[in-house]
């Protein structure tokens, strides 16, 4: 019985915020939802965006002193005449297969 008592005056002692400080924190929170919508759309602004894009590309291909990466370099040389290679390819054999020239 006792612990009943104790938790009543456990609940007594905690009090209710009154309507200014409920309206206070209504406002803070108002203001920091705008905040981070402001961020949300700063960060998702098609020149941030490039920006973000544009500065992970040059630390891929720059070292940490402002250097050109020469091996990655040459590593995404590569890739783009393997691609132009395989395109050019295909599409010659694609025009073998429907030439009537034999």
């Amino acid at each position: 019985m006792a612990r009943v008592g104790a938790v009543s005056e456990a609940a007594s002692k905690k009090r209710q915020p009154n309507e200014a400080e409920l309206q206070a924190e209504i406002a803070a929170a108002r203001d920091d939802l705008v905040a981070s919508i402001a961020q949300l759309k700063e960060q998702t602004a098609p020149s941030a965006l490039v920006r973000r894009g544009k500065a992970a590309v040059t630390g891929f291909f720059v070292d940490e002193y402002g250097g050109v990466r020469p091996e990655r370099v040459a590593m995404a040389a590569g890739a783009v005449v393997t691609l132009v290679v395989l395109r050019r390819w295909r599409r010659s054999r694609r025009a073998r297969r429907y030439c009537m020239c034999r």
